[in-house]
Order: structure tokens, then sequence, then C-alpha cells
């Protein structure tokens, strides 16, 4: 019943369903590898297109809740490794305009204004493109320096302790992150126009494959940090 109450709540919440109905567009994806039938491939497709709008409209409230992380940030004066806090501003500054760029994006989509939907939407790709290298630097950054705290306490430490295991499984969860952020440039730049790197040339069941592995490491990360903070909070 603890998992299912772990999962319940998390679906409780904006990044839960989020991420769970990032898997799902992902998952229908890939299904259309399987079915001879091209019916079902196109259901599947659409199912996978529902998925992905239900995402963008969540994602279309973003603006103010960007905007407050920006000015709760301040600058980044808390932030004492440089280059992390050059690049936490540079993140918050890409995606206070990428946020508006894919609303904008989405309403022309929509036929509720005209605009160039086909550069709009690549504008956004490459927006996304940059937030997910950001994340993919920042998490390397922040794996390079719990390394180095780690062999000072191994180099101080007789004994290996709570402290040691804590900064494992940070390194661990950095490293996934990693893993997660290659997939998902793998991806994002094959929406980019034909002739960019390889943009165009992954078909959408490759495209599925690489998200559902994505998404399904990103589910473990988060339920498995709920579920260890619900034996905590239980004990």
């Amino acid at each position: 019943m603890k998992s299912l109450e772990v999962i319940s709540d998390y679906l409780d919440s904006y990044e839960g369903r989020d991420k769970f109905l990032r898997t799902f567009s992902y998952v229908a994806k890939l299904a259309t590898i399987l079915p001879k039938s091209n019916d079902t491939v196109i259901k599947l497709n659409r199912f996978s297109s529902q998925m992905s709008g239900c995402r963008v409209i969540l994602r279309l409230l973003d603006d103010i809740p960007t905007l407050h992380a920006a000015i709760n940030y301040d600058w980044g004066r808390q932030e004492p490794d440089g280059l992390m806090r050059c690049l936490e501003l540079i993140e918050l500054f890409v995606d206070i305009i990428y946020s508006p760029i894919e609303t904008i994006s989405w309403a022309g989509g929509q036929e509720l204004i005209s605009i160039d939907v086909n550069k709009w939407d690549n504008v956004s790709t490459y927006f996304w493109i940059i937030s997910l290298s950001l994340t993919l630097i920042k998490s390397m950054r922040k794996y390079q320096q719990l390394s180095f705290q780690r062999k000072l306490y191994l180099e101080t430490l007789s004994h290996y302790n709570s402290d040691v295991r804590t900064l494992n499984n940070l390194m661990r969860g950095k490293t996934l992150l990693c893993i997660r952020m290659i997939l998902d440039l793998t991806f994002a730049i094959s929406y980019l126009p034909a002739g960019k790197l390889w943009g165009g040339k992954l078909t959408p069941w490759q495209i599925g494959g690489i998200g559902t592995i994505s998404s399904f490491i990103g589910l473990y990360q988060a339920l498995s940090e709920r579920l260890a903070n619900y034996k905590i909070k239980n004990t």
C-alpha cells in the first residue's frame, strides 16, 4: 500500500503528472513499431500527440513560476561556485524566454494567432536544446564537485561512514540525470530542420524508444526519492 500511496501523492503534483504523461507519450511512439495495421499506428500516434499536448497545456502556466524562481535566485549570491552561478543565470534567462516562445508556438498551432508555426516551432526547439545542454553541463559540474568531496572524505576518514554513503547516492543520481539529458538531447536534436545535425533522421519509434528509456529513468529517480522520504517519515 505504501507504494500506491507514494504514486498517488506523486500524481497529485505537477511534476508527477507531467512525468507520467511524458512516459505515456513516448511509450505510444515506441509501440508504433509493433502493429502491422496502419490504423493502429495512426491511433498510437494520435494518443502520443494528445499526451504531449496535455504537457504543453500544463506548461502554459509556467511563466510566473519561472519568473518567480529567477527573482528568488537573486543573481546567485548564495552560490559559492562561479561556474555554477553563471550556468544557473544563463539557464534562468533561457527559461524565461523559452516559456512564452512555446506558448506563442502552441497558440499558432491551434490557429489562435497568425504566425509562421514552423519557424516558431524551430525557435522553440533550439531553446529546448539549449536548456537541456545547460542542465547536462550543470549536472556534470555537480558530479565533479561531489566526486572531489567524496575523495576528501575518504582521505581523512578511517572508516566508511554515512556521509560517504550519502555522497555516493548523490553521485548516482547525477549520473542518471546526465544519462537522461544525453538521451533527451539525442531526440530533441532530431526535431531540428533537416540538414541540422541529425534533424529529421530519427523515426517515431526510435524517438519513442529513447524517450521511453529517459522517462523510466526519471520516474525511477522521482519515485525512489519519494519512497525513501516516506519510509523516513513513517519510522
